[in-house]
């Protein structure tokens, strides 16, 4: 690792590379890839063109593409079972494909397969049974998107690994002596003050409340933590305007010498706030588990009933 206490060019090129090669470096930014995009705009688009057609009557439940739609539909929720099977029977050949594909799959079918069945139903009410069935999946869909958003709060990335808490304690630690080294560097440096500001905002963030208090410590916690980065690096700017090496650089240099301490202030923000969600988070994921899988099932029974209502009466 890279400790920079002098001001050279070279030297703080180091620190920035050392900078992104460690995942602990940067802040929290999540990038959806282009083709996630592109796939919510579809979504959207294909639910908003269904309730504007709703009223035409252009395809029939009954039979043809109407037909079609609800018989797929509804083949793609069965085969959502398909990924926790695959956690549960991990190293069986039978899958095929990985358990990280078959999660893919298991939200793009969680999403495409209810869609198919609005258009099958022409986004509208029907008989009781069909109701049931159309209720209880729009709950599934909830849940789902409900069980993703919690999921990326406890996993790096889309379809990333979960976040361990030593793991980030590590990261936290990286991002701690990075900070001591911009502590220790004549040319820009962090103040006592500063770094007090960084504890005390460690602590008031990682404080046990119990369930209630950590769930509204959480709901705040991103606004708080972009305020805390906000006056941090406002402490950082007063700070530097009392050092007069750092004055005597070109702006080039002063930029770069800021921009590295900003990213370090940033990483450390960060780490903490993931810190501080996770263990509620997973208490949460937890819970949501076990009312989703319920929820699923009565979806496959209410389904089940639908299908043979209609062939049968």
């Amino acid at each position: 690792m890279t400790t920079v206490t002098t001001g050279s060019s070279d030297e703080r090129n180091d620190k920035g590379s050392t900078l992104a090669a460690n995942p602990a470096s940067t802040p929290e930014r999540f990038k959806l890839p282009l083709m996630s995009i592109l796939f919510g705009i579809a979504f959207l688009v294909a639910m908003y063109t269904g309730w504007q057609l709703r009223n035409e009557f252009i395809l029939s439940a009954e039979y043809g593409i109407g037909y079609a739609l609800g018989i797929v539909g509804g083949s793609m929720m069965l085969i959502l079972l398909i990924y926790p099977l695959k956690k549960r029977f991990y190293d069986n050949s039978m899958f095929i494909f990985s358990t990280r594909t078959w999660f893919k799959w298991h939200m793009i079918m969680g999403l495409v397969g209810p869609l198919l069945v609005l258009y099958h139903c022409n986004f509208s009410l029907g008989s009781t049974n069909s109701n049931i069935a159309l209720a209880c999946m729009l709950l599934m869909v909830a849940s789902g998107l409900v069980g993703r958003f919690i999921y990326g709060k406890i996993h790096f990335g889309l379809y990333g690994k979960k976040v361990e808490l030593a793991e980030l304690k590590n990261h936290k630690l990286w991002a701690q002596k990075q900070l001591d080294a911009d502590r220790g560097d004549d040319l820009l440096y962090i103040s006592e003050n500063l770094a007090n500001k960084l504890k005390a905002f460690e602590q008031k963030v990682l404080k046990r409340g119990g369930l209630i208090g950590n769930f509204f410590n959480i709901l705040s916690l991103g606004i708080s933590t972009r305020m805390a980065y906000t006056a941090l690096l406002g402490h950082l700017k007063k700070d530097q305007r009392l050092n007069s090496k750092y004055q005597q650089l070109s702006e080039a240099e002063r930029q770069l010498h800021y921009s590295a301490v900003r990213e370090h202030i940033a990483a450390y923000l960060s780490t903490v706030r993931k810190t501080a969600g996770l263990s509620f988070y997973e208490h949460l994921f937890s819970l949501w588990h076990m009312l989703h899988l319920p929820i699923f099932f009565m979806l496959i029974i209410t389904g089940f009933v639908h299908v043979y209502a209609v062939h049968t009466y």
